[in-house]
């Protein structure tokens, strides 16, 4: 599925380069990972991109089923979206014809290989920004499904 210009806005709306989404992966027994992720990014209008920092429970859960979700709620009303899809994560040292989902590490990882390069920690606002930035991949997901929701004023989930 293609993202919207309105979702890809939504995701790049806090700082300089990015929001703050939920990634959730989920073990092959069942137990889900949250992690709120901070550099995000958006790839050939179809895939989301997140800086692999010091993911490992969410890299174990990917080895044990490669299927995530990034939800974000923006204040804007309207923008609140869930993104699912296959995920994986593109490490230095795979071989350079190595695919996932139409897209190939190589290309990725010399894009967004080094974050720093593209949204240094200067720009990233003081209470998330990290000590140092220690990129060790980039999580990246195939969007095949994205789900619209919204709160009444209760907070209650409507459709």
């Amino acid at each position: 599925m293609k993202l919207t210009d309105e979702m890809k806005d939504a995701l790049m709306i806090i700082g300089a380069g990015g929001a703050v989404v939920h990634l959730t992966t989920c073990s092959a027994d069942g137990k889900p990972n949250t992690v709120g992720e901070r550099f995000v990014a958006v790839w050939k209008d179809e895939y989301i991109l997140i800086a692999d920092m010091f993911a490992q429970k969410t890299k174990k859960n990917l080895m044990e089923n490669p299927i995530g979700v990034i939800t974000i709620a923006h204040p804007v009303k309207g923008r609140t979206w869930a993104f699912r899809g296959p995920t994986t994560i593109f490490q230095e040292g795979l071989p350079p014809d190595f695919e996932f989902q139409g897209a190939n590490a190589k290309d990725v990882l010399a894009e967004w290989g080094n974050w720093a390069e593209k949204e240094p920690p200067s720009e990233v606002p003081p209470d998330i920004r990290p000590p140092r930035l220690v990129q060790r991949g980039v999580i990246f997901m195939k969007v095949d499904e994205i789900y619209s929701y919204k709160a009444d004023e209760a907070g209650r989930k409507i459709l």
